[in-house]
């Protein structure tokens, strides 16, 4: 039967429209692992209030960044990168792509694989721990196998915020964008305070991953800066935040500015719309001179041979049996 590999990404709407913008919302929103205030409270103002009003302001941005082949951008991205590691591996190892929220369904995708194969890792494609993605993740795998007569064999990968593979697919992307007056700002998900109170190492992986990457460009610490986007709701959140450095980086005199966005392999809603067009617009209007948007990672050629690797090593001792 021999192993297969689940990759697994957050999830995307399955169309840019309101009523498939709202299915995704309230599944994703209403994990507590995405959202933990109590229960009855946030259920009624999500259900209530978040959607009723959000979907359509959402579907309308969907759209500005939907393909023209009628898929958004993560699951295209998504796909490529399962169908490239596929081959580097030479048809030797099934590989399959599940979303976390949306379709692929996790469940079905689960399924299918556990129904052909005796070995299964489970690769989240998010490059740093944080318990609302590749947490909730793990935690929905292992609720499906429940119910499973039958329990494969198992491996979860981990985290890569470190690995030297990923830093250098991601040193080959930023590099050749960046010119000597360009200062480069790297953004980050963010993930509310007390998350990591509570002892998440998210940040602690995004700093890290942060640092890495400078090192391998080759930046002082003047050249570069780290922020975190794309807060939610009233509570404390990991500083400095994005929108509002992007405000004062002209007043440091920071004029030509670069952003890249290491959290996310694949572009989405949150590098595309909230950086490359809200974000672009922030920072001229704050002053700034020059604005660049360096892609996420997607089928770059060097990020699919770092995946393979990732994935290769992973799978150690399984592909020589």
């Amino acid at each position: 039967m021999g192993p297969a590999v689940l990759f697994i990404q957050l999830g995307t709407p399955a169309a840019p429209t309101a009523p498939a913008v709202r299915d995704y919302l309230a599944e994703f929103l209403s994990d507590p692992r995405v959202v933990d205030l109590p229960r009855l409270p946030w259920w009624l103002l999500l259900h209530g209030v978040i959607l009723r009003t959000r979907p359509d302001r959402s579907a309308a941005l969907y759209r500005a960044i939907w393909r023209a082949d009628g898929t958004s951008p993560l699951l295209h991205h998504s796909r490529q990168q399962a169908l490239g590691v596929a081959q580097a591996l030479g048809g030797t190892v099934a590989v399959d792509l599940a979303m976390r929220y949306g379709q692929p369904a996790l469940a079905d995708r689960l399924q299918h694989l556990l129904d052909h194969h005796d070995r299964l890792l489970v690769f989240p494609l998010y490059p740093q721990y944080a318990g609302s993605t590749t947490g909730s993740t793990l935690e929905a795998v292992s609720r499906i196998l429940t119910r499973r007569r039958v329990i494969p064999a198992l491996r979860w990968a981990g985290p890569f915020h470190d690995h030297p593979a990923y830093i250098q697919a991601l040193a080959v992307t930023v590099g050749p964008v960046l010119t000597p007056e360009d200062h480069l700002l790297l953004s980050f998900h963010g993930l509310p305070q007390r998350h990591v109170d509570q002892g998440d190492p998210y940040a602690h992986q995004c700093r890290s991953t942060a640092e890495r990457l400078a090192q391998a460009l080759a930046l002082t610490e003047d050249r570069w800066s780290m922020a975190f986007q794309s807060r939610f709701g009233r509570d404390q959140w990991l500083q400095p935040a994005t929108d509002a450095l992007l405000r004062d980086l002209p007043r440091q005199g920071r004029r030509h500015l670069v952003v890249a966005c290491p959290g996310f392999v694949a572009d989405c809603l949150e590098t595309l719309e909230e950086i490359g067009r809200q974000g672009r617009e922030t920072f001229l209007q704050a002053g700034g001179a020059s604005f660049r948007m360096v892609p996420c990672l997607n089928d770059h050629p060097q990020w699919l041979a770092a995946l393979a690797a990732l994935v290769r090593q992973e799978l150690a001792g399984w592909l020589e049996t």
